[in-house]
Parts: C-alpha cells; sequence; structure tokens
C-alpha cells in the first residue's frame, strides 16, 4: 500500500478520535483540535487522489468516513458558543 495512502487512513482515525472527544468534552481547545485533524486529513486525501489508489476500498471508506466527520463537527460547532 502506498504510503500517501496508509498516512490518510491513519489521519481519518486520528480525526475520528478527535472528533469524538470534542463532542464528549465540548471546549475551545478540542473543537480546535478536531478542526485541525479534519484539515489534514483533507490536505492528504487531496494528495492521495493524484494516485492511482482511489479506487482502494479502505479509501472509499476513509472518505466516506472524513465526510460523516466533518457533519458531526459542523453540527457540534452550530450547538455551541465559546
Amino acid at each position: 500500500m502506498n504510503e500517501q495512502l496508509d498516512q490518510f487512513l491513519h489521519s481519518v482515525d486520528e480525526a475520528l478520535k478527535a472528533v469524538i472527544e470534542s463532542q464528549g468534552n465540548v471546549d475551545q481547545e478540542r473543537f480546535q483540535r478536531a478542526q485541525n485533524m479534519m484539515l489534514h486529513a483533507k490536505y492528504l486525501l487531496q494528495e492521495v487522489e493524484k494516485t492511482d489508489f482511489v479506487e482502494d476500498k479502505e479509501f472509499v471508506r476513509a472518505k466516506e468516513r472524513l465526510r460523516n466527520l466533518e457533519e458531526t463537527h459542523h453540527a457540534i460547532e452550530a450547538t455551541i458558543k465559546f
């Protein structure tokens, strides 16, 4: 498997953990960390999309998971006030 793909998959897992943590403990620091982790994963997504791995099943699942995380993060953002 490609190193870029591995990094993307790992970054989505880390973003998932960060979003879950920010969801359970809403404070600005955790919220910002989750946002940064998702931005990093989105950057890696763009890099992987330039390769031949876009048909990889793990990639497709991780891409969908990232989209779901973004929706969750936006929902959290809509309900909190810092």
